[in-house]
């Protein structure tokens, strides 16, 4: 019965430290409700040491005393954790390289804790045992566990978790073969190579820990290093993020500019053509002035804004892109049903639709024949704002996965970056997909409730 208590208590210690340490970078990545999962993992944890116990007890009855007895309950100690391992593995929501490098940093720290209760026991009075649980080792442990486990997860938490989310599978998974390849190494050594000797060689303690604390120490460097890389990658996307933004709303400035200069040099010439269309009337030619006035009116025809919708941004915005698209013989249809005023920037409108706009005439440009076309849908519905653009494009498209690369801007799809953090911040999803010649992007917000203050439209007050 002793020999039971003890094995059950020392597998206990052992197993709550070990999930501990798993289940701490994954707190809000479990399967289950955080309840539900902790009463599982609890009860498997139980389940194991029980069976650990009564299967070492077995042992201990059927097996001498010696080395043969310690391998045994060992090698029984590590099926009765497979359970939790398959466990471990379902429980958890993420991806199978971030659970395989905590599974490995949670090997490799148990095996630092195991050498430093070694330590510890080389210097206690007291016979050795071949029961690996007892009294004294039990003591060892739990303090062990209780010193460096928080140490652990404080390591996690400030140099791991920081950096999780922006690293991908592989580069967690090019993380884990240091470690794995550790583990093994001191595993293999350990299976032939007595830790007593270890301990009593000062230059072998001394490489031994220095090399686990060289390990430990290196990935912290790791990770404060991508961390810094990684923010000075986020400031250079953002100014790059900013400079196109720029580059758009120059662009639609400039047709603003364009149009407020043809309407002044139109008014300024107006005087001119009447003049010449009072002379060819009092000159009995009725035919050379109505045919002038028909050639005004087609100039003046070319220059106006169409009204598309009541909302002067919109408009400016089609009417810029619709002549672009008419330039290069794009043929652009549109059907826009959206109130006057939006509660939306106007910042954020003309990004938005401009990005969706340019993006398809440089698209449709590379198109052939009838595929040289642009629709462009917009609507309202409720508190939901959305915009659809189809357009034509020459078949050939660039993804990284799923997502999709620009042509434009280095390759990298800024324009579309930028259209996923607009949907985003008004709570809202981008979608964009292909087939054969023709290109879809949809755009969805969530208008807020309050009308936003823009510098286009002219406060009544």
């Amino acid at each position: 019965m002793i020999i039971f208590l003890q094995l059950f208590t020392g597998a206990f210690v052992d197993l709550a430290s070990f999930a501990l340490l798993c289940a701490f970078p994954f707190t809000g990545y479990f399967r289950l409700p955080r309840r539900k999962n902790t009463l599982i993992t609890i009860s498997l944890i139980l389940g194991s040491a029980l069976a650990y116990a009564a299967a070492g007890t077995y042992l201990s009855f059927i097996l001498p005393f010696d080395n043969r007895l310690y391998q045994a309950i060992s090698a029984v100690f590590i099926c009765c954790t497979i359970l939790c391992f398959f466990w471990y593995l379902y429980a958890v929501r993420a991806i199978w390289q971030k659970k395989a490098f905590i599974f490995l940093f949670a090997m490799t720290s148990a095996l630092f804790i195991s050498s430093i209760c070694n330590c510890i026991l080389n210097f206690l009075p007291g016979p050795g045992s071949w029961i690996p649980d007892t009294p004294i080792t039990i003591a060892a442990t739990f303090v062990s566990n209780v010193v460096v486990i928080p140490l652990l997860c404080l390591f996690l938490k400030y140099f791991y978790l920081p950096v999780e989310d922006g690293m991908s599978a592989k580069e967690i998974g090019y993380l884990s073969i240091p470690l794995l390849l550790l583990f093994g190494t001191f595993f293999i050594v350990f299976s032939y190579v007595d830790f007593i000797y270890i301990i009593s060689n000062i230059t072998a303690v001394s490489l031994y820990f220095g090399l686990l604390l060289t390990v430990f120490l290196l990935y912290g460097v790791i990770f404060k290093m991508y961390s810094l890389a990684h923010e000075r990658y986020l400031a250079d996307e953002k100014y790059a993020r900013l400079q196109y933004q720029e580059e758009i709303r120059g662009e639609q400035y400039k047709r603003i500019y364009e149009n407020i200069e043809n309407s002044r040099k139109m008014r300024h010439d107006l005087r001119h053509h009447m003049v010449i269309l009072q002379g060819y009337l009092e000159s009995g030619d009725p035919e050379k002035a109505k045919d002038y006035l028909n050639l005004y009116l087609k100039s003046m025809e070319d220059h106006r804004i169409i009204q598309y919708c009541g909302n002067p941004v919109i408009n400016m915005l089609i009417s810029h892109y619709s002549d672009l698209a008419k330039s290069q013989d794009i043929a652009f249809s549109t059907h826009v049903h959206i109130p006057d005023m939006l509660p939306v920037p106007d910042t954020d409108l003309s990004v938005l639709v401009g990005n969706l706009l340019d993006n398809a005439v440089s698209a449709a440009a590379t198109a052939a024949g009838t595929d040289r076309m642009i629709r462009l849908n917009m609507n309202c519905s409720g508190k939901m704002f959305g915009v659809t653009v189809d357009n034509g494009f020459d078949g050939d498209v660039k993804q990284n996965g799923r997502a999709y690369l620009s042509t434009k801007s280095g390759g990298q799809g800024l324009g579309l970056k930028i259209l996923a953090d607009i949907a985003e911040k008004y709570d809202g999803g981008v979608e964009f997909t292909h087939e054969a010649v023709m290109f879809h992007s949809s755009v969805m917000l969530r208008l807020p409730s309050h009308p936003a203050r823009s510098p286009l439209h002219t406060d009544p007050h």
